[in-house]
């Protein structure tokens, strides 16, 4: 069996020097690097993860693992998997294992936790996804480090570091694109007003109006039934209106924006004529609506970079709790 010695004699370094590599540290100069990677591709190398772990264990009780840990939802969701893009290159960038979490939200006890979670197997989490009060205690009470990425109460975070969306950033550029388009009489849609994240969207589309001198008008203010409920059935009956009462509509949510532009579209058919814009966020600058539509293009790289230092800081007793705001891009 090939050992770390054989690898540092190849290269012709120190075991210290090929440890430093083999574990990200950037001290380690790039010409050096390249020496020690070459000796281990040419001796067919193979990390010992049992024993490597055990041997990090106990010399500072740190695994190098990091958890991404999502509760109550599919990583299959778009919004998620692309979050789990850039967790991915985080993680890999920063030589420490990405291990994936799903959890129900019904979890009461640290013994319904995955083994991952309940036997200590990890360093830190990123957090996200219906995050419930309880799942929150328990991860306190296991005192495993925490950032918790999106929006949510500062009561549920119980003191947890956080990255989330700047608001008032995001909306006001939408608005002030929706100006540049002529528009002055502005609706805002979303399907659940109880959602934490939604409630603080509204705050910040009110902010927005006054900030640019425009009027507020409660009347164009449709909320839907609920999570996943859509915003169709809310808004069908004011799209067969005669006249439209606004002439844009600030929806946040990509998906429930889709679904107005379908209703644009049974309006309007293919005459190519269109009384109103639509604003929405995106995760991709190809995502295009098929009628008149201004952007706002989400930063969830930023968000994931800012969370994952925030986390790796903590580890390391270099930063304290904090909440960090992410401007779209």
């Amino acid at each position: 069996m090939v050992t770390m010695d054989d690898v540092a004699g190849k290269a012709k370094v120190s075991k210290s020097t090929v440890s430093r590599v083999l574990n990200g540290k950037l001290i380690v100069s790039p010409h050096i690097r390249q020496k020690v990677l070459s000796a281990c591709q040419e001796l067919n190398y193979k990390l010992n993860f049992n024993i490597q772990d055990l041997v990090l264990k106990s010399r500072n009780g740190a695994t190098r693992n990091i958890a991404f840990v999502l509760v109550g939802l599919q990583f299959a969701d778009p919004a998620y998997a692309r979050l789990l893009d850039f967790i991915a290159e985080e993680v890999n960038q920063a030589h420490y294992q990405l291990q994936l979490v799903k959890l129900s939200g019904e979890e009461t006890s640290r013994y319904e936790l995955p083994p991952t979670l309940r036997d200590l197997r990890v360093d830190g989490i990123l957090l996200t996804g219906d995050i419930t009060p309880q799942i929150m205690a328990l991860i306190r009470d296991m005192g495993i480090e925490c950032v918790v990425i999106g929006n949510y109460a500062d009561e549920l975070l119980l003191s947890c570091s956080n990255a989330k969306v700047n608001f008032q950033q995001a909306v006001a550029k939408g608005i002030r694109l929706l100006q540049k388009q002529g528009c002055s009489r502005m609706a805002f849609a979303d399907e659940n007003p109880q959602l934490f994240s939604v409630r603080e969207c509204y705050g910040a589309f009110r902010h927005a109006l006054e900030s640019c001198n425009l009027a507020f008008n409660q009347e164009l203010i449709y909320w839907g039934n609920g999570n996943l409920s859509g915003v169709t059935t809310v808004l069908e009956p004011v799209f067969a209106e005669r006249q439209l009462p606004f002439d844009a509509i600030f929806c946040y949510d990509y998906r429930q924006a889709a679904e107005i532009s379908w209703l644009a579209m049974a309006r309007y058919g293919q005459t190519g004529r269109n009384d109103m814009v639509i604003c929405t966020a995106r995760n991709f600058s190809y995502y295009k609506l098929p009628v008149p539509t201004v952007y706002v293009d989400l930063n969830l790289e930023g968000e994931v970079n800012a969370a994952f230092r925030q986390l790796i800081g903590r580890l390391e007793g270099k930063v304290e709790c904090q909440t960090i705001l992410v401007n779209s891009k």
